[in-house]
């Protein structure tokens, strides 16, 4: 039977049952995400110490954290790892991807071993990762095959954070899977309509497959400079003697100045000054990431 309820009461009906639905979601975004960034906002207002509470003092904190050397050297080391991190990984994941995206043998089984470094703990892989970069380890051993003696990754301020976006690239695998995707959503069509044309190989990939997935080339552009901004982890632990953020300052990042501040001085509300200034930071970056891709990025109509 036809409903004859005026078509207004069917769409507040419809819109009354998706926010039923969305309910849920709602209320995790804004207590569990909204709520500790506005919480944290607050905390950088206030002299506030994990023993003793606190008292507002306004923007003392970010007074305060512009006149330290170790925000900008944290800020120099996280950007320079951004430049270094960003386009290997993609470069890398795209790689991969392009070739298990091929009709080879055991494609399955390579995929799967591509991705398995995914989804194990970052900590596990940089100690693992670490004996690779000894004097005597795997690296040097294959370098000095060449002749060329093996340089001290870890203990050169050099060297410490391209060895640090190496191991980070070890885990490529999540790229590898969305780049995958979106390799599989190219139209054959326009790869047949390109042969005709006389396009090759890269000219295809150049002129098909890289407009095509543009819009995922943008997206893990956004999540990895997004993650180079709270990267931290190899600044704690690959060190030579387990300095964090050694040799000298070299891998102090941005995010292990915030971890040092909070859990080791116990200083939240500084803590959470440079909390509050590394998501605008990220908000800036996006938002400026957005803007150019208008030029760059193909979208299907």
């Amino acid at each position: 039977m036809i409903s004859k309820k005026p078509v207004s009461a069917l769409r507040k009906g419809y819109t009354g049952t998706v926010l039923l639905f969305l309910l849920p979601w709602l209320f995790s975004l804004i207590v569990f995400w909204y709520g500790p960034i506005f919480y944290t906002a607050v905390l950088s207002l206030m002299k506030y110490r994990l023993i003793g509470g606190g008292n507002f003092i306004g923007f003392d904190n970010y007074v305060k954290i512009f006149q330290d050397k170790y925000f900008w050297i944290g800020l120099q080391n996280t950007f320079v790892f951004i430049l270094m991190f960003v386009p290997a990984n993609l470069a890398l994941g795209l790689f991969t991807a392009y070739l298990l995206n091929m009709d080879i043998k055991y494609k399955g089984l390579w995929r799967a071993i591509i991705y398995v470094p995914a989804v194990l703990p970052v900590v596990a892989v940089l100690v693992l990762g670490k004996f690779m970069f000894y004097p005597n380890g795997l690296i040097n051993s294959v370098i000095e095959v060449f002749g060329i003696k093996g340089p001290l990754w870890l203990a050169d301020p050099r060297l410490i954070k391209p060895a640090s976006v190496m191991l980070m690239m070890w885990q490529c695998g999540t790229a590898m899977v969305v780049y995958l995707g979106a390799l599989q959503g190219v139209p054959k069509q326009l790869y047949e309509a390109a042969d005709i044309d006389g396009l090759g190989k890269t000219g295809q990939f150049m002129r098909v497959t890289i407009p095509m997935i543009s819009p995922t080339i943008l997206f893990r552009m956004v999540i990895d400079v997004i993650f180079g901004l709270m990267i931290f982890v190899p600044g704690l632990i690959l060190p030579e003697g387990n300095v964090p953020g050694g040799p000298g300052t070299s891998s102090r990042f941005y995010a292990l100045h915030i971890y040092e501040k909070a859990f080791q001085r116990f200083n939240l509300g500084e803590a959470s000054a440079l909390a509050t200034i590394l998501i605008i930071l990220s908000m800036i970056i996006t938002y400026f990431i957005m803007r150019m891709s208008n030029r760059y990025v193909h979208y299907e109509a």
